[in-house]
């Protein structure tokens, strides 16, 4: 048996693999169980992948006056709290080799120390950088950021931190903290051999992008495919190693093609120009900031912002792009569009990364797994797992699509929420419809703005249908009356340019185009639409729920007897049947109309933005004013020969009149607007409707501002009804409660929220639950609905079975499923 004690040399000190064996502290078991990798190695694979990450961006290395070499270094003293008795106990085999088994029984390790290796780190990191000279609060700053690697901090700066080693280090014959010391100097000594000082406040973006590189090069240097988990690896290896696994993943800088005009960039016709707005927003858009591009539905805003991002890319301002959307619904499309883009300016990078919690249904073939490692035990490594095989790790890529609730993670106190920061920092992050948030997601995206403009990002926010007001939060632009006559107009492009003055400049709006606005019952609105379709047109029937969507598609299916396609969608369908059904209305009413015929499309808000679908006549049931806004961009999108008249949208008639509506009580009036209470506001309803019951026409784009305006503007006491009041005191209430419970789960320091997109980035007072759908089910096989069969195996992971139960997955309301009512 080996005598620890007198071993006086640390196996970190022992770079040359023939002199005699001194203490080797595991960070890594092999196969077969044995200590592998060693803490010291493994901190040099993680140190060398962070320097060789920090190396593809050196605009953010000069914007947090960071070296290199110090991101290495620091990021390498990640695991330093695994020498530890807490952690180098979980391997039966060391402490066997180690003559420590008696020891570690007699002593209580595995209740009397710290098993938790982060929170050693924490301790250990702080108290050596202090001893290195290191100002206090930096030092606690980066321990924090350190100790968090695994997603979670352990405990917020403070200049003492709570001791986390636990009892009884000094009962083996090893200086633990010595030997960590030791480490850490000789990691320095081999990372950074002149290592200055680092600055860092708990406020400063460099912290969470620093965090967030060490946990992604923690992962990527955990990879056993490239840093074999017996060890081994000289420096120069391990440095090639990294270069070429960063390259291999693609996490390295995107080649762009130069000189690409506008034509060329998004596949158009020779000769096909821009319009003003897009030149406009060009011009406009030079660098890291804050710009809000307002223009109609259909005027190319997706466009503007891209061509912009191209710009900012080939001057090497940007590091990539990231498309963030309302719903998965609408980036699914814009990845399909984006795709055919970064296939242009980019053509060695691939296809855009699709990010949502979906996305890894559309995987082919599985992504980069980690290494088995000992956290498994506590979900470690099953949460880095997840971030490599599923759409987390596509955030990472130089270009990607998806939810904006993504991109929210990265400032709610969710789990790993700083890896998105790292991922979205210096990139283009483009944030589409803004208007259509409530007041809770609302406040996290100012607070996701104010983040990436600390990262270096360029942020691009579209909508066609901004306030005002909303617009002076998202961009702060000089009071100054000569501007009012340009804020009026649309479309318009604002901006926050780092380093410079506010600027906003409008561009010349498309041709005017009149849309007739009426109010029809419902039985008159159903004849009208028959007849249309009926005599070849299209029709888009769009409701405010699942529940009023399915009850008006059966009346219509029932009356229409097969005249004519008659179809539903929503965001209840199992994924499989939603995709179908997606992929079959987009080519019938999309641009290019390859299946268009008579046809009436019902379903919810999914369409109603970010959605290229073109009808000949819009029925839809009362939304407010931006919403309906959005809708009637639906509408006659395109140019088709044959049409007649103009472009007409009915809003479906209310149980109560106007008038009524100003008569009746608080609960009356909800009562009275039915389920659509629930979705929208009350009070935003009723003066929705005021505003559109007071003319049967709008002008597009000339009358959609003065439209938002008269809807939200606010009033005195006395200029509207009681009631409407007291609706109005209720949702200002709420709107105080949600931003209060925005700002409480984005308190990074004191919360620890878990990482689900949409739970913690949307407020949603009903539960729901997810049921798999299937016909039958037995311990090797499922089938599923569409008649197919899968066979499993147990205790093995096989993607396309994980995606066929996922893609049979319904997600409906607790109270729907439990009384058995028709989803």
């Amino acid at each position: 048996m080996t005598d620890c004690t007198s071993r006086a040399q640390p196996e970190h000190a022992r770079l040359d693999p023939l002199k005699p064996q001194a203490i080797h502290f595991w960070a890594k078991t092999t196969p077969a169980g044995a200590p592998g990798v060693s803490v010291y190695e493994h901190m040099l694979n993680v140190g060398r992948v962070a320097q060789c990450l920090a190396q593809t961006a050196p605009e953010l290395l000069a914007r947090f006056h960071i070296l290199d070499s110090q991101v290495g270094a620091l990021a390498a003293l990640h695991d330093l709290g695994k020498i530890s008795p807490g952690f180098q106990r979980k391997c039966a085999a060391w402490l066997l080799a180690n003559g420590l088994v008696e020891i570690d029984r007699n002593n209580c390790w595995d209740t009397g120390t710290e098993p938790n290796h982060a929170k050693v780190t924490h301790v250990a990191v702080q108290k050596f950088l202090a001893a290195k000279g290191m100002p206090s609060k930096s030092a606690a700053c980066i321990a924090a950021l350190l100790g968090a690697h695994h997603g979670r901090i352990q405990q917020a700066p403070n200049s003492r931190p709570s001791a986390a080693s636990g009892i009884s280090e000094d009962r083996s014959g090893i200086d633990w903290e010595k030997e960590r010391d030791q480490a850490a100097e000789s990691i320095l000594s081999v990372l950074a051999p002149d290592f200055p000082g680092v600055r860092m406040t708990d406020t400063d973006p460099a912290l969470w992008w620093l965090a967030g590189l060490t946990t992604v090069s923690d992962w990527i240097g955990s990879d056993e495919r490239h840093f074999p988990a017996e060890g081994g690896m000289d420096d120069a290896r391990r440095m090639a190693q990294a270069l070429a696994t960063i390259n291999d993943i693609g996490f390295g800088t995107p080649r762009i093609v130069p000189g690409l005009g506008f034509a060329e960039l998004f596949g158009f016709s020779a000769g096909s120009q821009p319009n003003d707005m897009q030149v406009r927003a060009r011009e406009l858009i030079q660098g890291p900031g804050v710009y809000v591009i307002e223009a109609p539905m259909g005027m190319g805003k997706t466009e503007a912002a891209l061509w912009a991002a191209y710009d900012l890319l080939t001057a090497g301002k940007a590091r990539g792009i990231y498309f963030a959307l309302p719903t998965q619904a609408t980036s699914n499309r814009i990845h399909l569009r984006m795709n055919e883009f970064v296939n242009r300016v980019s053509p060695e990078a691939g296809a855009s990364r699709l990010i949502h919690g979906n996305s890894w249904l559309m995987q082919k073939v599985p992504s980069l797994l980690p290494a088995k490692s000992e956290e498994s035990q506590d979900g470690d490594a099953r949460l880095g797992a997840d971030w490599f095989a599923s759409a987390k790790r596509s955030l990472l890529a130089p270009f990607g699509v998806g939810t904006v609730d993504q991109a929210l993670l990265g400032v709610v106190a969710a789990k790993h929420f700083f890896v998105r920061r790292f991922a979205l920092a210096g990139k283009v992050v483009i944030l589409d419809e803004i208007h259509s948030y409530d007041l809770y997601t609302g406040t996290l995206i100012d607070q996701l703005v104010s983040a990436l403009k600390g990262l270096g990002c360029t942020v691009i926010v579209l909508s066609a249908t901004l306030t005002n007001k909303r617009r002076q939060q998202l961009v702060a632009l000089e009071s100054d009356a000569a501007m009012d006559p340009v804020i009026k107009k649309r479309p318009l492009i604002s901006g926050d340019p780092e380093g410079s003055r506010p600027v906003m400049a409008s561009a010349l709006p498309p041709r005017a185009k009149t849309v007739k606005t009426t109010f029809l019952a419902t039985e008159s609105a159903l004849g009208r639409a028959i007849h249309l379709a009926a005599t070849g047109g299209v029709v888009l029937w769009i409701c405010n729920t699942v529940g009023s969507a399915q009850s008006h598609y059966q009346q219509i299916a029932h009356v229409a007897d097969s005249r004519f396609k008659v179809g539903l969608l929503h965001s209840r369908f199992p994924f499989w049947r939603r995709e179908e059904l997606e992929n079959e209305w987009m080519n019938r009413l999309g641009k290019s109309g390859e299946t268009r015929c008579g046809c009436i499309l019902v379903s919810t808000q999914i369409v109603e933005q970010s959605v290229d679908l073109d009808a000949d006549l819009l029925v839809t049931e009362l939304a407010p004013t931006d919403m309906l806004l959005q809708r009637m961009g639906r509408l006659w999108r395109h140019e088709r020969p044959g049409r007649q008249g103009t472009p007409e949208v009915i809003i479906l008639e209310e149980t109560e009149s106007l008038e009524q509506f100003r008569q009746i009580g608080p609960q009356a009036i909800k009562e009275a607007l039915g389920t659509k209470a629930f979705v929208y506001s009350p009070y935003v309803l009723v003066r929705s409707l005021e505003v559109w019951k007071s003319a049967t026409e709008l002008t597009i784009p000339d009358q959609i501002r003065d439209r938002i305006e008269a809807t939200y503007e606010e009033r005195f006491e006395g200029q509207e009804p009681k009631a409407w009041q007291k609706l109005f005191d209720e949702m200002t209430g709420k709107i105080c409660a949600h931003k209060q419970m925005a700002l409480r789960s984005s308190n990074i320091w004191t919360i620890a929220l878990e990482d689900e997109e949409g739970v913690q980035t949307r407020l949603d007072d009903q539960p729901t639950v997810s049921v798999v759908l299937c016909r039958g089910v037995d311990p090797t096989h499922v089938i599923f609905l569409d008649g197919s069969t899968e066979t499993f195996e147990k205790e093995r992971f096989q993607l396309p079975l994980a995606q066929k139960i996922h893609k049979n997955v319904f997600t409906g309301r607790l109270g729907v499923i439990r009384s058995g009512r028709r989803v």
